[in-house]
């Protein structure tokens, strides 16, 4: 049977079984179980695990599809290209404390210098661009990472005025609380935008 796997056969065993098991749990050991061969049937293909687990992130991001139609003017571009990195990694967040340690491949590449390409038709420059690009990352990582402390936390919908400090305003409480029962990416991508829009029409 093993020699009827290709590589792309084993990304994706790959990543069903990081959908099981998470990114940080992944071997050359598991994902060959998960096919029914030995481990030593994978280094035909990957070198060690480290070359494995780039592939199938490669593989995450492609199927993420972050790139949206070209046509759309850079506030929806930007826009739809956010929420697909937000809802992707939503969905498999074991990848996120492995974002920066993994050798970017051809498909992180291109959504880089995409993005990049886009805000710099629309009149920023190179520069402020890559500046732009890097802060949607960080905004993504971080809506996704508040989602899941506030899901595992107290503060679902419903119970979140009752987790608040006291101390704070009323005023305050309500706003925190219509703030929490809103997705994280939704309060602050608009934001982003705003900023980018601003430094436009500078």
């Amino acid at each position: 049977m093993s020699g009827s796997l290709n590589r792309q056969r084993f990304v994706d065993a790959a990543l069903d079984v990081i959908a099981d098991v998470g990114v940080e749990k992944l071997s050359m050991r598991r994902v060959a179980s998960q096919l029914g061969v030995s481990a030593m049937a994978m280094y035909k293909h990957f070198a060690n695990k480290e070359e494995l687990l780039g592939a199938a992130f490669e593989e995450f991001i492609a199927r993420a599809e972050v790139l949206p139609d070209d046509q759309l003017p850079w506030d929806e571009w930007l826009t739809v290209s956010a929420r697909g990195m937000y809802q992707a990694l939503c969905s498999e967040m074991s990848w996120v404390p492995w974002l920066g340690k993994l050798r970017l491949g051809g498909n992180a590449l291109r959504v880089t210098e995409r993005f990049a390409a886009k805000l710099a038709e629309s009149g920023l420059a190179t520069d402020a661009s890559v500046r732009v690009y890097m802060a949607t990352i960080q905004l993504v990582v971080g809506a996704v990472c508040m989602r899941a402390s506030l899901h595992a936390g107290h503060w679902q919908q419903g119970e979140a005025a009752a987790a608040m400090p006291e101390a704070l305003s009323p005023e305050i409480l309500t706003g925190l609380a219509n703030a929490v029962a809103q997705e994280p990416i939704d309060i602050s991508l608009p934001l982003l935008i705003e900023g980018v829009r601003h430094q436009l029409l500078a």
